[in-house]
């Protein structure tokens, strides 16, 4: 990855937690790491455990199904797994994406609630 591409990152993540924080959300971690996995922010919406992808793009051109592969899915999870385990956390569990795109000086925000249901084979 080059550094345009994190710094599109690291500023799409900062405008989501904003985002979520204006929605009503409480942010308890952003860029939480276990081992090799990572989680782009983990936020408590009322009575669920939200686990939040977050995708910055210039310019979508990508369906919002196909934005989150099945092998990121499956390390999203397990990250989910080692964070409840860890936190002994008892809540109802969501994944959810935010999509930013960014144009020149806006941002769009589609915000996907669970985007995939946890499974693991």
């Amino acid at each position: 990855m080059n550094n345009s591409h994190l710094t599109l990152g690291n500023l799409g993540e900062q405008k989501a937690k904003e985002y979520l924080l204006n929605k009503g959300y409480q942010i308890l971690e952003k860029n939480w790491k276990h081992q090799k996995y990572e989680i782009d922010i983990i936020a408590i919406d009322g009575v669920e455990l939200v686990i939040i992808e977050v995708k910055t793009r210039r310019n979508v051109l990508i369906s919002i199904e196909k934005t989150i592969s099945y092998s990121q899915q499956k390390r999203i999870i397990l990250a989910a797994d080692a964070f409840i385990k860890l936190n002994n956390i008892d809540l109802e569990v969501r994944f959810d994406l935010i999509l930013i795109e960014r144009s020149l000086k806006s941002y769009k925000f589609t915000h996907c609630k669970e985007i995939f249901y946890p499974t693991i084979d």
